[in-house]
């Protein structure tokens, strides 16, 4: 009998029928645009032409299951089905990796005796490196789907773009865009970033063995994508001493039809009759009704009220430009603000009235986008003889690098700055501004008319306007149309708030219920707002920031979005005032032509109107412009402007030395920089190198318990013997310690793993057992490292308390992700082969104990008595010589501290304190933040350099016991979270110290002291900013935005001599 199988997916339907020797006699493939009951209904019309009624009939897929309910047919688990199909056709098949619309998977046969035992792991919390970022990023880039298909993976080709979002992944491929890297090149760029986040996500500690199979729509479709398996996979294998060849990685034909196929072979082993179509139909008339009332809420509207009432208060007033006169000569600041999906312009007078505005949709091109707006805004100047004259022009958004240098911009603003200036031009008193724009949002707290504190969306980008924008287009709706549509739904699915891309999975489920676009539009505004303060902001309580808020960016213009915030903020804030922005669109354009008032001096840089408009330019980014000064080999762009008298070249670079091409030139920026370094220390990246360098300790030798002959023999041994240290986590604290322990008994041979780099993670962080944060998680890295060092032991302990610095703490315990992370690291790297026995090399970590003294003694006696045969005698004096050097360390770095805010106070500035973790001193895990702020012009301190001298502490404390925390922190249970507690204490009193809070991703030891620490700091009038996401990715352009607004306030704040003691 015939066997049929469907597999209904996120985004596609795929079908099979199978004759009696499993051969495909039918095959369909098509994407259901979230009609899926109406495409499997025209799917088994298709079935019913060849077969008759009269053939087996399985589902499978994300979306299946209802459908299979409906039917009577049974339902097949996809993971099992994809399973049954491999292993039917390809029984040589170890590993199996399956990308589809919204998820990933991978699956392990591994050897078990006689048996191969399946091991299965899929996406589960966000489909960050799936095909619908695929999707999502070539229809942005407006890439034909024939060149997508054409373009060849080429490993020298490749821009860092962070797949862990997808929304995130299309800002990095953004900003590259609009640093003129060709298209080719940005999907390479992203093929390559979505197979290392499944690598990173997916293995869990397994190896990826031959022979592979690539299944799934996107690696069908997309050559480039196999390619980019093939060429890690093979680089995977040459570590692991594994064989490649031609037949190690395939990609079979109909690989998009697996899991259909998969579903259609239980027919040989189960009885599943096709039934027809009627329970099919059936379902699609009675679902809507039932699960409406189970999964809906209230519309926009709330009974009785007045939606006439509400359009007249917040819709936006189309601006209407001033008329001017024949000959009239307009004086004018321009502004421009080239956003991530848009590019905005406005003029304004020398009084900051606006005088014309200008919008056009991005195109692709920074350059052209602005010579478009200019074009409108001197238009409307100039179409009835006026005359128009630029004093000055600022810029803002992410292509105000490139503007700056190429049309000779006055200003250039970061764009949370430019906001802020523009709300507090219109508004001079809101406690907080909410910016949501194309693909990120921006919240300023406000304090004071100062901005406060400030979030940026980071690792996500769930609630940004263009998802909203996007979706309407897809129901075939302008964007202009949203509201209008939204207001007719009286009932609205409920979504749950987060990733947006599970936002579309949501989509496609509703409609799959029968929600009707106006519904789910209408659903998708309401859950906006729990997207920007549940989601980014993380702050539930919206009463503590304050009562009057300010909604702008070009997503306000949209009713309906307004109408979902004014509920929300209203319903936590019932005495709230909430205003939308009068030019809410051009917002950030408005600010920067403000700035550019405020910083004019009489001239201007700008090229002038006439040569915009004739601007001839190329942009070149390839090998020819690839730096060369640094190992890191960063792509460069290069644009040549052609001017009447010459061509001039710009150069847009990620640090100071890509800027030039000539070697003296590199030295003289090196030796600007070095002079602005010298005067503002970095002593967190002091302190990442004094922690692991040799401090004096004396020998503590002595006979040893196997009799003075052996002494000789046994020092001689420990002086051979080569210990290796992974530089990670409490290592960036102890090691002093630990060094002055093997020394002092004659371990003079320590080697340590590397500084965390981009390199190292791309090299050695594959294949870990769990998805901790990412200090945790790059410790596998760490180890690997190490073993490529033949050491003769690693030694990473569990280490379960710290040493504790407080009287009244209830404890000194180290994070437990941390002190589990060398049984993870050990699980990987003897999983499948024992890679420690394998290079000669003993893995030792034993649990250690810092709070008591006695019971260290006990624990490394316990774990060192063998490897280096010392006596108890020997073992206590190292732990006493330990102790010391580790003294010496922390004296040393408080001294460093000491002269740091010594200068501060001499000179009335700003040092920021790094409220963070001990390795968050490790340059790879903080990602260089506090070097691009030490390059501004900010001396960076570390909680370990604060000085605890009685003249400081008095100072700082005044009447308070310096070494007590328990009247602000109750759980004070863990040291480094003691630590950062107190750090904020110690900056609360000086008054020199802004704080930066660095924190991970999915710290939870962070996240209770995360409200303290700023309650501590507003009532204090610190300067307060945070990094609370931080993760393997580096989301260069939000640390950019960040860094940047941070400059700006702290200067702004020097500027206005706001900066007093508190």
């Amino acid at each position: 009998m015939i066997k049929a199988g469907i597999d209904v997916g996120s985004t596609t339907v795929k079908g099979v029928l199978l004759d009696e020797k499993n051969n495909i006699v039918f095959k369909h493939y098509e994407r259901h645009e979230a009609k899926q009951t109406e495409k499997v209904l025209k799917l088994l019309e298709k079935f019913e032409e060849i077969a008759g009624k009269d053939f087996h009939l399985f589902m499978t897929g994300s979306g299946g299951k209802d459908i299979a309910d409906a039917l009577s047919v049974k339902f097949i688990q996809e993971v099992n089905a994809v399973s049954l199909a491999v292993e039917k056709f390809h029984p040589e098949v170890n590993s199996v990796v399956e990308l589809g619309g919204q998820d990933a998977k991978m699956i392990f046969w591994i050897e078990a005796g006689n048996v191969k035992r399946k091991i299965t792991t899929m996406n589960d919390k966000c489909a960050g490196g799936t095909g619908a970022t695929i999707d999502r990023i070539i229809s942005k880039l407006k890439i034909p789907s024939e060149v997508a298909t054409s373009i060849c993976f080429d490993p020298s080709k490749i821009h860092p773009v962070a797949a862990k979002c997808g929304v995130f992944a299309e800002t990095d491929i953004n900003s590259l865009q609009k640093a003129g890297i060709p298209s080719d090149e940005l999907l390479i760029s992203l093929f390559n970033a979505i197979i290392i986040q499944n690598f990173a996500v997916l293995t869990r500690g397994h190896t990826l063995r031959p022979v592979v199979l690539l299944l799934g729509g996107p690696n069908t479709f997309f050559p480039a994508l196999v390619e980019g398996w093939k060429y890690h996979l093979e680089k995977l294998w040459k570590e692991k001493g594994l064989s490649f060849d031609d037949k190690s990685v395939l990609l079979p034909t109909n690989s998009q039809y697996y899991a259909a196929l998969g579903s259609a072979l239980f027919g040989e082993h189960e009885e599943s009759y096709y039934k027809g179509k009627d329970g099919l139909l059936e379902f699609s008339k009675r679902s809507v009704a039932i699960l409406k009332a189970k999964m809906g809420e209230r519309g926009l509207l709330k009974e009785g009220e007045n939606l006439e009432e509400f359009r007249k208060r917040y819709s936006i007033k189309p601006f209407r430009p001033k008329e001017f006169k024949k000959g009239e000569k307009v004086k004018a600041f321009l502004g421009i603000d080239g956003g991530s999906t848009s590019t905005k312009a406005v003029l304004v007078d020398e009084n900051g009235k606006l005088l014309a505005t200008a919008y056009t949709l991005s195109a692709g091109n920074p350059l052209e986008d602005v010579k478009k707006v200019v074009r409108q805004l001197r238009n409307q100047i100039e179409k009835k003889g006026a005359q128009l004259q630029i004093l000055s022009v600022g810029v803002t958004g992410y292509a105000k690098e490139m503007l700056k240098e190429t049309i000779g911009a006055d200003v250039a603003v970061v764009e949370t700055v430019a906001h802020t200036i523009s709300a507090k031009h219109f508004f001079k008193d809101v406690d907080v501004i909410v910016d949501v724009g194309g693909q990120d949002i921006k919240v300023m707290i406000m304090k004071n008319g100062e901005v406060k504190d400030f979030k940026l969306n980071t690792q996500c980008s769930a609630g940004n306007g263009y998802f909203l924008q996007s979706t309407a287009e897809k129901f075939g709706y302008k964007v202009e149309e949203f509201a209008d549509v939204a207001f007719k739904a009286n009932y609205v699915p409920r979504f749950n708030f987060g990733c947006a891309v599970f936002l579309e999975q949501d989509i496609v489920n509703f409609q799959r219920l029968g929600w009707q676009p106006h519904e789910i539009m209408a659903g998708l505004a309401k859950v906006l707002p729990k997207n920007i303060w549940l989601y980014v902001v993380k702050e539930p309580n919206l009463r503590k920031l304050g009562r009057r808020f300010l909604l702008q960016g070009g997503t306000q213009k949209n009713l309906a979005a307004v109408k979902a915030q004014y509920d929300f903020i209203k319903e936590k804030v019932p005495d709230a005032e909430i205003f939308v922005h009068p030019i809410t669109g051009e917002a950030g354009a408005f600010g920067t032509a403000i700035e550019s008032i405020r910083q004019y001096n009489g001239t201007t840089n700008f090229i002038g109107l006439d040569a915009l408009e004739s601007l001839d330019f190329e942009v070149k980014s390839d090998e020819t412009t690839r730096c060369n000064f640094c190992t890191n080999r960063c792509q460069r762009t290069f644009i040549y402007v052609n001017l009447p008298e010459k061509t001039k070249r710009y150069i847009i670079a990620p640090c100071e030395k890509g800027t030039v091409t000539e070697i003296e030139d590199v030295k003289r920026v090196l030796k600007l920089l070095n002079k602005i370094k010298e005067k503002n220390p970095n002593l967190q990246e002091i302190s990442a190198m004094k922690v692991f360098k040799s401090y004096p300790v004396k020998e503590v030798y002595e006979a040893t318990r196997f009799g003075i002959i052996s002494r000789k023999n046994i020092i001689e041994k420990r002086k051979s013997l080569k210990v290796g240290i992974p530089r990670v986590l409490n290592f960036y604290s102890l090691t002093p310690f630990f060094r002055g322990y093997f020394e002092s008994i004659g371990v003079k041979n320590l080697v340590f793993s590397d500084y965390t780099s981009e390199k190292l993670v791309l090299e050695e962080l594959k294949g870990g057992a769990i998805d901790p944060c990412f200090p945790s998680k790059v410790a596998l890295a760490h180890v690997r490292n190490l073993i490529k060092k033949k050491p003769s032991v690693i030694f990473f302990p569990k280490i379960a308390t710290l040493i504790p610095s407080f009287k009244d703490s209830e404890g000194s315990h180290a994070c437990p992700t941390v002190t589990g992370t060398p049984i993870s690291v050990k699980a990987v790297l003897t999983k499948e082969k024992d890679s420690f026995k394998e290079n000669g090399i003993e893995f030792v970590d034993p649990i250690l104990h810092f709070h008591d003294e006695g019971l260290l003694e006990y624990e490394m006696y316990e774990a060192f008595k063998d490897i280096l045969k010392i006596t108890k005698t020997e073992n206590k004096n190292a732990i006493k010589e330990g102790f010391k050097a580790l003294k010496q360390y922390q004296n040393e770095m408080r001294s460093l501290g000491e002269k740091v805010l010594k200068m501060l106070g001499s000179e009335n500035r700003i040092g920021i304190l790094v409220l963070g973790r001990p390795y968050h001193n490790d340059p790879g895990i903080n990602h260089g933040i506090l070097e691009e702020l030490q390059k501004r012009g900010y001396p960076i301190l570390t909680i370990e350099s604060l000085p605890t001298k009685e003249e400081f502490l008095k100072k700082v404390f005044k009447e308070r016991d310096p070494f007590k925390i328990r009247d602000v922190w109750k759980k004070a249970y863990s040291e480094n979270t003691n630590k950062k507690v107190w750090g904020a204490l110690y900056a609360a009193g000086h008054p020199n110290l802004a704080v930066l809070d660095l924190s991970n991703f999915r710290c939870g030891h962070d996240a209770p002291i995360y409200s303290l620490i700023e309650e501590i700091m507003e009532k204090s009038n610190t300067p307060y900013f945070t990094f609370h996401e931080i993760d393997e990715n580096r989301p260069a352009g939000s640390i950019k935005i960040r860094v940047e607004t941070i400059d700006y306030f702290l200067k702004d704040r020097m500027r206005k001599k706001l900066y007093t003691k508190k």
